[in-house]
């Protein structure tokens, strides 16, 4: 996959490229259907996804809460395993958003990407102010200087599957409806840091990932898959992951820990995906060690039983 992160000097290809354009974060299923559908009436031209960096939302919203289900790094992972050609991530920057709806399909797509096919959501806004919209594509595919496919909602039980729905039910802990609106588990990736190294002395060492940059699901314990990116390719960890601000020591900068089952490696530095399978119980705050530590056996002895199943 050729990833692009400047609109300048992007090799132009013979029969242009079909592009789904939209901030795929989270890469849901309604996300895949519309890379395929882009790949689906592509005419045998390469097929690009069109996204941003940061997320617009992050851009004019800086002081509001997190709110991002991936890293930039996680979505490219993904929609390098969908099989694209070519991931055009544009810096979303202050001319980006103040460039017309206009000069961004003229000179953004047609000129500098060199879009034939666009694929977009029915609600997709875009320019300055937000203020182009489905209907202006439409006129550019009427003067049949670009070919515009409009991708319908994807709906599970009748409900439209998307980002939003999806940060609602990381906070409701429904890990169980985000494993099926994603068709996978949903991942946090981050680096393997040092903590206070308090589980080493409960009996229960654990590494430690900083929640920054992204969402933080529901506080309390999940049963959780590992596996180290750093490694390339390695076999799939088990372990019980705490989600949380650990209350019982008074600190409150969320994290995860995780403690991984017949494990016992040094794994800080390494960049880490870890895999929630579901959510086990919220998060308590104790009146002593021991009765943390009566907790957390039961919590393994749960999730070793659900994970053999999985």
């Amino acid at each position: 996959m050729l990833v692009f992160k400047s609109i300048e000097n992007i090799p132009k290809e013979n029969k242009g490229y079909s592009v789904a354009i939209g901030n795929f974060d989270g890469m849901h299923l309604g996300h895949q259907s519309v890379i395929e559908i882009a790949r689906e009436n592509s005419n045998n031209s390469s097929v690009g996804v069109v996204t941003f960096e940061p997320h617009p939302r992050q851009y004019f919203q800086k002081n509001n809460p997190k709110f991002r289900l991936m890293k930039s790094e996680t979505r490219k992972r993904f929609l390098n395993y969908f099989g694209i050609d070519a991931l055009f991530e544009l810096p979303f920057d202050s001319s980006l958003a103040n460039l017309s709806p206009e000069d961004f399909i003229e000179t953004v797509l047609l000129e500098k990407l060199n879009v034939k096919n666009i694929v977009v959501g029915p609600d997709f806004r875009f320019g300055k102010n937000r203020e182009g919209s489905v209907k202006l594509l439409k006129s550019y595919q009427d003067k049949r200087k670009l070919s515009l496919c409009i991708a319908k909602p994807f709906k599970i039980a009748g409900r439209v599957v998307s980002s939003s729905v999806l940060r609602e039910k990381l906070g409701e802990g429904s890990i169980i409806e985000v494993t099926r609106m994603l068709s996978r588990y949903y991942e946090i990736e981050g680096m393997v840091e040092k903590g206070f190294q308090r589980g080493r002395n409960l009996g229960f060492p654990t590494i430690n990932v900083g929640l920054r940059d992204t969402i933080v699901p529901k506080h309390g314990v999940y049963a959780v898959f590992i596996n180290i990116l750093t490694h390339g390719k390695t076999k799939t960890l088990r372990g019980a992951a705490s989600v949380g601000s650990r209350p019982t020591y008074g600190e409150y900068e969320p994290n995860i820990e995780v403690f991984i089952f017949d494990f016992d490696e040094n794994l800080y530095g390494e960049n880490v995906c870890i895999s929630l399978v579901e959510f086990i119980r919220p998060e308590l705050k104790f009146n002593s060690e021991k009765e943390l530590i009566a907790q957390m056996q039961s919590d393994c002895e749960t999730i070793e039983n659900l994970l053999d199943n999985e």
